[in-house]
């Protein structure tokens, strides 16, 4: 039984999950204290923070200015996931395109965040233009939603395995390889890093 804690501690990996704004942060902070997570996560240790400044560029460059410190204190990251959404940003392609080459995980997501909420509630392709006619959409299907305002992974939960189901499908119907990720809308892939976290252990 001891050697097998003493393994377990041995293969303890750290995550660096940095994201674009509070919406993401809260979102993944509530994964990594939900009480049927908590336990599974301990064993990859994942930090979980948001970007002193909230574009998808900044957002990058913090990632590997966090990265070096890390490795130069001698306590490095084994993966690092940035969060970031389309928004309208004009230089999104440019820092996913980065992040591709520091072989960074990447959760994004178009129009934004809410696009992967609403995937929980049902499947659809339909673009939007900007955040906040995606919130007022989500609302139809989750009244109390406010930004940044609840647990939004608590309340999702129950619908969790649904929005992964209808993410594939997502990718699968709007894919084009002629485009840019970055200029696909609706997209999100954020489940791949939700899958990774709530699934460490196996």
């Amino acid at each position: 039984m001891k050697r097998s804690k003493i393994k377990k501690r041995q293969v303890r990996r750290r995550i660096l999950i940095l994201c674009e704004g509070e919406t993401e942060r809260n979102y993944f902070q509530a994964i990594k204290e939900d009480p049927d997570f908590k336990q599974i996560l301990s064993a990859i240790y994942p930090q979980v923070v948001a970007a002193k400044h909230p574009t998808p560029k900044q957002v990058v460059k913090e990632a590997k200015e966090r990265l070096k410190k890390e490795a130069d204190q001698g306590n490095p990251y084994d993966k690092v996931w940035v969060v970031f959404d389309h928004d309208n940003h004009p230089n999104r392609t440019e820092a996913y395109t980065i992040a591709k080459k520091e072989s960074f995980g990447i959760a994004f997501t178009a129009i934004a965040f809410e696009m992967w909420f609403l995937l929980h509630f049902k499947r659809t392709a339909k673009g939007f233009t900007n955040d906040k006619k995606l919130r007022t959409t989500l609302q139809d299907h989750y009244p109390n939603y406010e930004k940044a305002k609840q647990n939004d992974f608590a309340k999702l939960k129950p619908h969790l395995s649904e929005a992964f189901k209808n993410a594939v499908w997502l990718r699968s119907e709007k894919f084009d390889e002629k485009k840019a990720i970055t200029d696909h809308n609706p997209w999100t892939d954020v489940d791949v890093l939700v899958e990774e976290l709530i699934e460490a252990d196996k």
